[in-house]
């Protein structure tokens, strides 16, 4: 029987989800897919869907703008639960706009910011759900020896990453901020659900986490026999889940770090998944460039610097609650101690890509994890080495360099 193929953007930024089905006719495995494959509008998520005629499942696709990207569902099943299955995207929507309305920094009646405004003062009663994204904060902190902290927020501040007005702050401005750095003071009380900032000033933001927890709620309202399969994308955090339309696995793309602005095409590689999340930190994502040195949003609060080193890392895990604020850590770290770190968990990948400086990317710079090594498939057109000719964007222009791709979607 022939097969139709269509494609159906999903989401943005650092990972484009693909079900690249081998040929119907001839069983052909799927290549790895071409820049032809990829969405040109600095849009890098898409699904492309291979049915055969006769038996086609409904593809049901919704997006909408929450927690300051886009957020994109997508489910398949039988034709005769449509109804039912739009119900279930838009509970699985309501899902993350509650960790949304709870937590963001931006919207003052949020548990998080009634905390921030009693810092130095109260403890203040929360919902259990920022109780849980708070311990799986301290999860990650813990695991990167303090490299991921929820507090860095003042540090962010003051290199201008929160006002889109960029600048290297002094020695003595970053030392007198620290003093308002550190997760291991936040006051949690799970039996009590609440939570206190003993400094003011002091402030948590969970931006770094809370993704993937909306996204494990928004997998968890999907969980119905009604749906064959389906792919969440919140901003680059990707879930997958039971089967794509072709039957096979998922494969997701992983965006190139250095991705020329207005393209957004290039891809570093490929996971290919039964089922499972990547998440992307990158340096690519708010970041300016001062005397040619590039700086980053994610900061280390040990040093209350960004850190450099490392364009990006990706997490490969079996739920959206690790991969999330993990991938930060991970970027963090460094190459080495990230893979020790991954391989030391069950189940859980890293990729791991080191900056050399000159703005390109060879296959000498990917670092995998053992996980990771038996999922990731690189592109066959990155250089071997250093030095290889390479088409990839250099670290030049302006001095606010543009971020990942634009914030928008359609299907």
């Amino acid at each position: 029987m022939r097969a139709r193929r269509t494609q159906v953007i999903i989401g943005v930024l650092a990972a484009a989800v693909m079900t690249m089905a081998a040929d119907a006719t001839a069983g052909a495995v799927a290549p790895l897919p071409s820049r032809s494959d990829t969405v040109r509008a600095r849009v890098s998520a898409s699904v492309h869907e291979t049915v055969v005629r006769g038996a086609p499942p409904v593809r049901v696709a919704r997006a909408w703008p929450v927690m300051g990207t886009v957020l994109t569902i997508t489910v398949w099943g039988s034709p005769a639960d449509t109804t039912a299955l739009l119900a279930l995207v838009h509970s699985a929507r309501d899902s993350v706009r509650l960790v949304d309305s709870l937590m963001s920094t931006y919207r003052p009646t949020s548990d998080l910011s009634r905390v921030n405004a009693r810092a130095g003062r109260g403890a203040v009663r929360v919902s259990p759900h920022v109780i849980a994204v708070l311990e799986l904060a301290q999860r990650d902190w813990r695991l990167s020896g303090g490299a991921f902290d929820p507090t860095v927020g003042p540090l962010v501040d003051a290199w201008g990453f929160h006002d889109a007005h960029p600048r290297v702050p002094r020695d003595g401005e970053l030392d007198s901020l620290r003093a308002l750095v550190g997760f291991a003071r936040v006051e949690i009380d799970t039996a009590a659900s609440t939570v206190r900032l003993p400094v003011r000033g002091m402030r948590l933001d969970v931006g770094g986490i809370a993704k993937g927890y909306a996204l494990a709620l928004a997998r968890r309202a999907l969980d119905d026999p009604r749906v064959r399969g389906g792919a969440v994308d919140l901003g680059g955090n990707v879930v997958v889940f039971g089967l794509p339309p072709s039957g096979r696995q998922w494969h997701i793309g992983i965006r190139h770090p250095r991705s020329a602005p207005g393209g957004g095409d290039a891809l570093l590689g490929v996971v290919a998944l039964d089922s499972g999340s990547v998440a992307t930190s990158g340096d690519y994502e708010h970041a300016f460039l001062v005397g040619g040195v590039r700086y980053a949003h994610l900061i280390d609060p040990r040093s209350g610097r960004p850190a450099h080193g490392v364009m990006a890392a990706t997490v490969i895990a079996p739920t959206p609650t690790w991969t999330d604020g993990l991938s930060a850590a991970l970027y963090l770290v460094g190459p080495r101690r990230a893979m020790a770190l991954a391989d030391s968990l069950e189940g859980i990948g890293a990729i791991v890509v080191t900056d050399s400086g000159d703005g390109t990317v060879a296959r000498s710079d990917i670092h995998l994890s053992t996980r990771a090594a038996a999922t990731f498939t690189e592109d066959p057109a990155l250089p071997a080495a250093r030095g290889h000719a390479a088409t990839r964007q250099r670290v030049t222009g302006p001095t606010v360099l543009p971020p990942g791709p634009a914030r928008h979607a359609s299907g």
